[in-house]
């Protein structure tokens, strides 16, 4: 049987997971700047506040690669099963972080509906107004192809904090759709548009659902959860292709981060040599490493019949 770098693949991924992440932090960065600077020049609340959402989503984007950094770092003295629920605290510190940012969303359009005294329908006419649509569809095809290339890495490396960051870049398209429509509302109420501030209440309602679902899956892998059912009976077939099924005494698990560590108890006869329980061990675990990405390490133990 061939023989499987497990060790070696990982990296691979990580590396993959960080050039995904940094191309996330230079995109936002960019593509924030230069929505804050039109957005203060015209007074576009809506540009200025999609350029906040932005640069803010740097802040994501560093955590996630911050992240994958240290749940890549090998297990050593002082953390004996490696630092891979860096990750699971990374995406909670994301969750609340999400949290607290639609919540302002929401006071501040409430604040701006209250104040609401009208709009300047003159502005449609403005090279700068046709630069601010120009960039928020932009926003919406560059957020759309991270969201891809995010989700992507986040699978690659297991990193609960990047599947976040890829949600959120999804978000922020929506955002961005919201902007145009808040924008075109310039000429179909170009001197009472007040599509603006109302456009943001449900993309804060989706920021704080992602927030609530992200706290939660992170909050179980924490709590020491076992992995689901589907994924426990997916083992057990590929443990059947190589052992009879009464012979396994009982498997159990534990997630930690995006991955799981796997305990195994197979039944063994007197008659069977340590020679044949060595290759045996190494058959299952080259096997089930090699057919599920997310087992970080298992462990075999036997049992006598």
């Amino acid at each position: 049987m061939k023989t499987i770098n497990f060790e070696e693949k990982e990296k691979q991924n990580v590396k993959i997971a960080t050039i995904v992440s940094t191309i996330s932090i230079v995109l936002n960065l960019l593509l924030g700047i230069t929505k804050i600077v039109i957005g203060q020049i015209m007074n576009f609340s809506s540009v200025m506040s999609d350029g906040i959402h932005s640069t803010g989503d740097v802040l994501i984007s560093i955590i996630a690669l911050i992240s994958v950094y240290f749940s890549s770092i090998k297990k050593d003295e002082k953390y004996n099963y490696g630092r891979e629920r860096f990750g699971a605290i990374a995406a909670i510190v994301l969750s609340v972080i999400l949290f607290i940012s639609s919540i302002t969303i929401i006071e501040e359009s409430i604040t701006e509906l209250i104040n609401f005294t009208g709009t300047d329908g003159t502005i449609v006419n403005s090279p700068l107004f046709y630069t601010s649509l120009g960039l928020a569809i932009a926003s919406i095809i560059l957020k759309e192809i991270m969201f891809y290339i995010t989700i992507y890495g986040a699978k690659k490396a297991h990193s609960s904090a990047m599947k976040v960051d890829a949600w959120h870049q999804r978000l922020d398209a929506l955002s961005s759709i919201m902007t145009i429509i808040a924008l075109c509302g310039y000429y179909f109420l170009p001197d009472n548009n007040i599509l603006d501030p109302i456009l943001s209440f449900p993309i804060a309602i989706m920021i704080i659902i992602l927030a609530v679902k992200t706290f939660i899956t992170n909050f179980r892998i924490l709590s020491d959860h076992s992995i689901d059912k589907q994924e426990l009976d997916n083992i057990k077939k590929a443990l059947s292709q190589i052992i009879s099924p009464s012979d396994i005494a009982y498997i159990k698990s534990h997630l930690v981060g995006e991955k799981y560590y796997l305990d195994i108890s197979i039944y063994s006869n007197k008659e069977t040599t340590l020679a044949q329980l060595k290759e045996q061990e190494k058959n299952i675990i080259e096997t089930l490493m090699s057919s599920f990405s997310a087992i970080k390490d298992i462990n075999i133990t036997y049992q006598i019949k």
